[in-house]
């Protein structure tokens, strides 16, 4: 994000049919694991956290929606390891709006391509083909792009003064229509899935069911790990598919002795970090 380095995709690039060889839109070929989708993104910040943080000092890992995933697949990660490679000393976890607790849906539970309505089945065929909302954007051009995504953005936290939602609106349509990195690996670590009771978005590894609670029993005994929080907006569209899910993981790991805790934060949707802050912060600080 932002100043941040942005990796070229690991797979080379495949020409969609509408554009000719010379044109500058691309689909990227997602047809990798997800264990390297996850490590695209684990892979360097590892590399990373191992150069900055040599002092020893505490850390506070936090991640948000898809962010959120990665965290608890880097604790996963490093509690996994074998017990002669250092740990980071991350002695807080904080998932915000997590996708990826809840486990795909049983074969015979997914509704058929054919049976969705036209709308979700052009979704399912983009997604298919990883054509990425940013791609979209791209293909809109400056004015138009810019425009559409503030927009959106006022859709979704439409609480924010003109002045903020200038400038984010402006920093978001900047860094989305830079050159693609990241946003080729999504479909690679989720899926889309319609059902009798809904649709959804899931993760292909999920990491609940005990999954987070499992790769930190392995090294417990040396693990600087005092508290892990997952919370929710109150009006969150994530929460209703994975709150029972994080409940019941935030509790496996709380009886294993480390303090574990699930919280809605009030009146906030899914960027509650905007929606309520303040409130955001004390549980943040409470944890």
């Amino acid at each position: 994000m932002g100043g941040s380095a942005r990796p070229p995709c690991r797979e080379s690039p495949i020409r969609s049919v509408l554009y000719s060889s010379s044109s500058r839109f691309s689909l990227c070929n997602s047809e990798f694991s997800t264990a390297k989708a996850v490590g695209f993104f684990l892979d360097p910040f590892d590399e990373w956290l191992h150069d900055e943080a040599r002092d020893g000092e505490p850390l506070w890992l936090f991640g948000h929606s898809l962010g959120g995933y990665l965290a608890g697949k880097y604790v996963m990660r490093v509690h996994e390891r074998s017990s002669q490679v250092e740990m980071p000393n991350i002695e807080k976890c904080v998932l915000a709006s997590p996708v990826g607790f809840q486990p795909l849906p049983k074969v015979n539970e997914r509704m058929p391509t054919s049976d969705l309505p036209a709308a979700m089945r052009l979704v399912d065929a983009l997604w298919s083909s990883n054509f990425t909302p940013q791609s979209l954007v791209r293909m809109m051009g400056s004015s138009r792009g810019k425009s559409s995504v503030k927009k959106a953005l006022r859709g979704r936290i439409p609480h924010l003064n003109d002045q903020s939602t200038d400038l984010l609106s402006d920093y978001l349509y900047h860094i989305t229509v830079a050159p693609a990195s990241g946003e080729y690996a999504m479909n690679s670590l989720l899926e889309p899935y319609a059902s009798a009771q809904g649709a959804g978005v899931f993760a292909r590894e999920h990491i609940g069911e005990g999954e987070i609670a499992k790769a930190i029993r392995q090294n417990l005994h040396r693990s600087p790990l005092k508290s892990i929080l997952t919370c929710f907006g109150d009006h969150d569209w994530m929460r209703s598919g994975h709150e029972a899910s994080a409940r019941a993981e935030m509790e496996s790991i709380s009886s294993m002795g480390i303090r574990s805790k699930f919280d809605i934060v009030s009146n906030a949707g899914h960027h509650l970090y905007l929606d309520n802050e303040p409130e955001l912060t004390r549980l943040i600080l409470e944890g």
